[in-house]
């Protein structure tokens, strides 16, 4: 009988271990892929503000957007307070891809492609950041981000005009990311 129990409870650690090994995976291609999309719309947003002389910066639309996330982050079990530096440090990686795009095109050839408006490329954003925080809450259920994580996400981080030390700072950011139950 206390075979079959062991049996049994070997079993259970296996699945749950394997369930967790998949939910990690899922979880960190889902966050890359939400991360590069919203890095990818920068150069839509960017090309309106330029067509349109808005500036990059607008403090206004940061607090609403921190405003979003706290209130995203609360919804699904995160600290409020851990999110903020790394939406902070998403904006400020997009504002920096937004200026490297409009000194190119004010060098060069002016964006030939259709420009969205910001409306819809903000609705998008906003979607999205949605997303990364529920991806972020679910992976942080079975732990927190490894070295190897980071290294992994940092490999897929590849949207034009993205640097090194924008990636970076997002990592560093999104490590500190917690849940509160």
């Amino acid at each position: 009988m206390i075979r079959h129990i062991a049996i049994f409870l070997c079993s259970l650690l296996m699945c749950s271990a394997t369930f967790a090994d998949s939910v990690t995976s899922v979880s960190l291609g889902a966050l890359s892929g939400i991360l590069n999309e919203r890095l990818l719309l920068m150069k839509e947003v960017a090309a309106y503000k330029m067509k349109h002389h808005l500036p990059v910066d607008d403090f206004v639309r940061e607090q609403n957007v921190f405003a979003g996330a706290e209130e995203e982050a609360k919804n699904n079990g995160l600290d409020p307070n851990s999110i903020i530096p790394f939406i902070r440090s998403l904006m400020d990686a997009s504002k920096a891809i937004q200026h490297r795009y409009i000194v190119q095109w004010r060098a060069g050839p002016e964006p030939s492609f259709p420009i969205q408006t910001l409306s819809l490329s903000r609705q998008r954003i906003r979607q999205l950041d949605n997303q990364l925080v529920i991806v972020i809450s679910q992976r942080l259920m079975v732990g927190a981000f490894s070295h190897e994580d980071m290294v992994w996400l940092k490999a897929q981080l590849t949207a034009p005009n993205l640097h090194e030390s924008d990636i970076s700072d997002m990592l560093a950011a999104l490590s500190l990311v917690r849940r509160v139950r």
